[in-house]
């Protein structure tokens, strides 16, 4: 049994090489140019709390993937959703989703080039030829629309260049069989256009065992690759166009049982059942695991210089095949085993026009826009007990959707096979001024009307296409259509001072965030579906935040500090109901809380080549208000004083790098240590869903000489193996410790 206790710190020498985790990919000294209210602008004058990390910081660092920024940013929690090896669980501040179905829309918005990814599965992006990701906390519904009543992850790619032909390689060597080829190439067609190619195959065996059959599972097989093309056709003119795709085999992440707790019959502890004494054994009867997820997209925006305002049209196109799934009991045959099937199939529609530009001289700065969206999604779901068999595959060259379903006697109780769908419709307009009192400060007024209408289908079936027919000759289905609409505002105000070697901006904001109303996709009792079910309501969240952002001795320490409150109401939950196996998943408006906290990151150049930086956050959460009973009195007597998911009360980063010259060449050191204290990943606050060893450390080192670069880099360096996630009686262990080396060259 391996216990989820605390482990000895990392020592103050391994500190001293901790990697920059500091929300600036520049030196201190230096300052970012961001786009985050969609024109350029130094980050340290724009008034919201946002960090920053340039394409040098991503590279040098050798953050592969998504799921490195959860240690980057303060009070961002950010790892691989449950089960999948490409979906994206995100909370900001406290606001996020835990469930990755589609018809949960995730509040944090993440955005490829301005367009939004819409749903989490396949959202954990492998990071390649990246210009710079911009992490914006707080409600950002006024510029950005869909899904950011917690925020918004902005992924800007590099763009062509026409000036000149070049690219980058690398070749990655590391633990359990780590094979990864990258590369990236620029190629100029005439002087007004060039095209940008980059490609990439990451493959892992695994770094867990199925002791049932002896296969090697918790692995990594991706391949992908995205062109793009710069046209500039007139003086006036910019087009930029991209494609991508993205093909994962995987398979699912599995899962471990948590151990019973002998002093408390029924009850289960925050301790991981390892097989055979081993937490990278484990015991499952999915023998034939699926995990296969296609993704991909197109983007097209077109920039016209109109002379004092730019007018932008982007459009996005998405498109999702996922097919994974999920053991739901870390049993072995014949022990009660339930494995979740999910065939999903997306595609989305973008469409947005912007309209930016200055009034009076430059005394006032304009934006305003239209936007829609439109989405399909459609998902054969069902629980079966089978025991896998035949070739890798099979269940979707079988039917084993509809081989040992798991479903109650009758017709009127939890039924498998079950098929939701999903089409949403989404239109807003937009704008946003901002005025220029004098040199040092600002006023911004935004204003964002949304208008969302979504309609759900479900069926339940009983073989491929045929829908189950009930006692009373009715068809097991239903659709349910819903519209909402909202008015979500933005203000803003911000004041510079300076000195010689120093300069400070404070402000101040409100803002409100919106997430459309939802339906229960995870319902399958039919009794329910058919005659009770009706539209989970909007959540709102209303954010108060105050900040100073400084640079300061000779801008070599740059200190950023913001304190916020937010008003969060009718938050929408997902939960599995207590002691069901499998998880029995419902989703209601709990009701309305507070969350509260202080952030501050910092970065010191100490001497030229050795910076030293960090981020403190706090989370103070608690509930206002109470719909209904969630059911967790078992766990706790008044249910007002339940933890919300994912809010642990402090959590830190301390950094450090040190870049000095050798021989011909540079070698840099660095690393990062994180930590945090004891937060829930249920709502009903579970002892097995509770977390209290969520410390990391990683650490690279590395040699550039000339066009070449060789980085040896270690993550999770003491082996801290504490639950990433978790549902019923299962969690999900993080990765081990792994050790990989890359061979980087450009030209």
């Amino acid at each position: 049994m391996i216990h989820l206790s605390r482990a000895p710190a990392i020592t103050g020498a391994a500190l001293f090489f901790a990697a920059p985790a500091q929300a600036q990919s520049e030196p201190a000294s230096g300052d970012i140019t961001v786009t985050a209210q969609r024109r350029e602008e130094e980050a340290s004058r724009v008034p919201i709390a946002i960090t920053v990390l340039g394409g040098e910081q991503i590279e040098d660092e050798a953050i592969a993937n998504l799921d490195r920024l959860g240690t980057k940013v303060p009070n961002l929690y950010l790892a691989r959703n449950f089960g999948t090896s490409s979906g994206a669980l995100v909370f900001l501040r406290g606001v996020g989703e835990g469930d990755s179905i589609f018809t949960n829309d995730p509040p944090v918005g993440i955005y490829v080039d301005d367009v939004l990814l819409p749903r989490s599965t396949g959202a954990l992006l492998d990071l390649i030829d990246i210009e710079r990701i911009e992490v914006l906390r707080g409600p950002q519904g006024t510029l950005y629309g869909r899904n950011t009543s917690g925020g918004a992850l902005r992924v800007l790619t590099r763009r062509p260049d026409t000036t000149r032909t070049g690219g980058a390689a690398d070749l990655t060597l590391g633990s359990y069989g780590r094979f990864d080829v990258r590369g990236t190439v620029n190629l100029p067609v005439t002087p007004t256009m060039a095209v940008r190619l980059s490609g990439i195959s990451r493959v892992q065996r695994g770094w867990g065992r199925n002791l049932v059959d002896g296969d090697r599972i918790n692995g990594q097989q991706v391949q992908g690759g995205r062109a793009s093309l710069l046209w500039k056709p007139g003086a006036r003119v910019t087009v930029f166009a991209t494609a991508d795709l993205t093909i994962d085999r995987s398979g699912p992440r599995f899962p471990q049982r948590f151990a019973a707790d002998p002093a408390r019959p029924g009850r289960l502890l925050p301790a991981f059942v390892a097989p055979d004494g081993d937490l990278d054994n484990f015991l499952s009867a999915d023998t034939r695991p699926l995990g296969d997820t296609d993704t991909g997209g197109a983007s097209l925006r077109v920039d016209l210089d109109l002379g004092g305002a730019t007018l932008s049209s982007i459009t996005g196109y998405r498109a999702l095949r996922s097919r994974i799934g999920f053991d739901q009991t870390a049993t072995p045959p014949g022990e009660g085993n339930v494995i979740l099937l999910q065939d999903q199939r997306q595609h989305s529609t973008s469409q947005e026009v912007q309209l930016t530009g200055t009034a009076w001289d430059g005394a006032v700065d304009l934006l305003a826009g239209l936007y829609y969206s439109g989405e399909h999604n459609d998902q054969l779901t069902a629980l079966s007990s089978a025991v896998p068999a035949g070739s890798a595959g099979a269940r979707f060259r079988t039917d084993d959707f509809f081989v040992a379903p798991s479903r109650g006697a009758g017709t009127s109780g939890n039924w498998s096979p079950y098929e939701p769908r999903l089409d949403t419709d989404s239109y807003s307009a937009y704008g946003s001024a901002t005025g220029h009192l004098g040199a040092r400060a600002t006023l911004t007024a935004g204003l964002r009307f949304t208008d969302e209408r979504k309609r759900y289908d479900v069926r339940f079936l009983t073989a491929p296409g045929t829908v189950l027919v009930l006692p009373d000759g009715r068809p097991a289905r239903r659709t349910l259509a819903r519209r909402w609409t909202d008015v979500s505002p933005r203000l803003a105000a911000d004041y510079l001072v300076q000195g010689t070697g120093w300069q400070a901006t404070a402000y101040a904001s409100l803002a409100k965030g919106f997430r459309s109303g939802s339906f229960d996709g995870r319902a399958r009792n039919i009794d329910f579906v058919l005659n009770r079910q009706d539209a989970i309501a909007p959540e709102k969240v209303w954010s108060r935040e105050v900040g100073v952002k400084s640079r300061l001795f000779d801008r070599r320490l740059t200190l950023n500090i913001d304190y916020f409150v937010n008003s969060y109401t009718d938050i929408a939950f997902s939960a599995a109901r207590a002691n069901t196996i499998p998880p029995d998943i419902f989703r209601q408006n709990v009701g309305d809380a507070r969350i509260s906290g202080l952030e501050a990151d910092w970065s010191f150049r100490v001497l030229p080549g050795l910076e030293l930086g960090g981020w403190a956050a706090t989370l103070a959460d608690r509930f206002t208000r109470l719909a209904a009973s969630p059911g967790c009195t078992a766990f706790v007597a008044d249910e007002r004083q339940l933890d919300l998911r994912f809010t642990p009360a402090f959590r830190y980063q301390l950094n450090a790098s040190l870049v000095r010259p050798l021989g011909k060449g540079q070698l840099r050191l660095g690393g990062e240590y994180s930590g945090s204290s004891p937060y829930d990943i249920a709502l009903c606050n579970e002892p097995q869903h509770r977390v209290d060893n969520a410390e990391s450390a990683n650490a690279r080192i590395g040699y550039e000489l000339g066009d070449w670069a060789v980085i040896l880099s270690a993550t999770n360096l003491t082996d801290r193996r504490y639950n990433s996630g978790s549902v019923g009686s299962i969690g999900y262990p993080v990765a081990p410790r792994e050790v990989q080396v890359q061979v980087r060259r450009r030209f």
